[in-house]
């Protein structure tokens, strides 16, 4: 074993630990929405004052220094487990903090365990041993709500400390320490201690780049979402946009760009006011998003305009979801908090094949035409780029089409207009403008 002078080593382990705590608890005073960093805050300092007590002992009561001492170190690691349930906003249950020195001390009235120092030893290993175990869990738990890459090594570092007092239980049974003697004389103290002190620094600092990568992510965020709906903003949405067709390039798929414009929305504004023009982003969003797939973006270009591409999708699928949501608008919209608003929302699609090759730029500039052209034709429709309207028939070539349909045709009423014999050919009838007509019934 190596040459440590436990009791400094001891001495050494308060004294960082108390250290720890008031960095923790200054991280907490900075950043007050983490309230899991004054959970572990206080919990160093309960472990402090445990370990104080254990470290007393032959000038302290043994009920102070075995029972109290050892109950506070395990209430420290509950705090320690809940203050990881807490880091990722689950509940804490009082019970489960408590349990470890419920417990303990139950156990220590069994006269078996408190004449037996090696079965106490064993008792409170077991009992830490689970609460780190634990606390890596919840940390590692929370890596499917918020990635952050501080769990990893924090985690792995619960799991091993852990490990490390599941181990000392068979270094009881291989060394244990002679009865009537101190914990301190045994061979593998210091090792266990000096195990112990290197865990504290390295997950008290793990927790702190944890706390900082979370408050980072947290302000990212907030920079790239729209405030109002909750979703991407124009600078999110192209970056994501630029990013999933660089992916398509080595899978290709049809992608569909969707532009929306809430028609008239300035008049909305005037008219019921902004918070009523708020409302209306707002249900225009969740209509709109609940048409989307996983796999769909959408994002708030600014003001009433609002873009989504959806990747794995045609053109007609595409028309089918805009059409819903320009219907749902309407009707979620007809009445709000009883004014009769009626918003509707202008919709241009533009769609790009597998094995076309445009970028995002180019993409939207074609659905913008094409909302541009839902706009100019009377609002609250959807128009697909590339799409030609029906070319409007002329009123006389309109009558020639409905003539071809007739086999034979004869003016019988020549006070009207000059007779025309039958034609054996619809091509061959005379047409006449409707000056020569009034000519001839003069």
């Amino acid at each position: 074993m190596l040459d440590l002078d436990v009791r400094t080593l001891f001495i050494v382990s308060i004294s960082v630990t108390m250290v720890l705590g008031f960095l923790l608890l200054f991280a907490w005073y900075q950043n007050r929405e983490i309230r899991a960093l004054g959970w572990w805050s206080a919990s160093h300092f309960v472990m402090c004052i445990g370990a104080g007590l254990l470290g007393a002992r032959g000038f302290i009561p043994d009920v102070v220094s075995i029972d109290i001492a050892n109950a506070l170190l395990l209430i420290a690691c509950g705090m320690g487990w809940g203050g990881a349930r807490l880091f990722d906003e689950r509940s804490v249950p009082v019970s489960g903090v408590l349990a470890g020195a419920i417990l303990w001390l139950l156990a220590c009235q069994l006269p078996g365990l408190s004449d037996s120092v090696n079965a106490r030893i064993m008792l409170s290993s077991a009992i830490i041993s689970v609460y780190a175990i634990g606390t890596g869990c919840e940390i590692w738990r929370g890596r499917q709500f918020e990635p952050l890459m501080s769990r990893w090594p924090l985690s792995a570092t619960q799991f091993v400390h852990g490990a490390v007092y599941a181990l000392r239980i068979w270094l009881v049974f291989a060394f244990p320490v002679a009865p009537g003697a101190t914990l301190f004389s045994a061979a593998w103290f210091s090792i266990i201690a000096l195990e112990s002190l290197l865990y504290l620094i390295v997950a008290s600092f793990m927790i702190l780049a944890m706390a900082k990568e979370r408050s980072e992510l947290v302000h990212k965020t907030n920079a790239m979402l729209d405030p109002l709906t909750n979703i991407p903003n124009r600078r999110a949405f192209l970056d994501a946009a630029m990013r999933r067709m660089r992916q398509r390039s080595r899978n290709p798929e049809p992608v569909t760009a969707l532009l929306f414009d809430l028609d008239h929305f300035k008049s909305i504004n005037d008219r019921f006011g902004h918070s009523v023009g708020d409302e209306v982003l707002r249900i225009f969003t969740a209509k709109a998003a609940a048409e989307f797939r996983s796999t769909d973006m959408m994002g708030r270009l600014g003001g009433e305009e609002f873009g989504a591409l959806l990747f794995g999708a045609g053109e007609g699928t595409a028309v089918g979801t805009a059409e819903r949501i320009r219907r749902a608008l309407m009707v979620a919209t007809a009445e709000i908090d009883g004014k009769h608003v009626d918003a509707t929302v202008s919709i241009g699609v533009a769609a790009l094949t597998s094995d076309s090759v445009e970028d995002v730029a180019e993409l939207l500039a074609r659905a913008d035409n094409a909302l541009y052209l839902a706009k100019e034709r009377g609002r609250n429709r959807v128009e697909v780029a590339g799409k030609l309207p029906p070319v409007a028939v002329p009123p006389v070539e309109e009558a020639r089409a409905a003539v071809a349909t007739i086999p034979s045709l004869r003016v019988v009423s020549p006070g009207i207009a000059p007779q025309v014999p039958a034609a054996a050919n619809e091509d061959d009838i005379m047409w006449a403008e409707p000056q020569q007509l009034r000519a001839a019934g003069n």
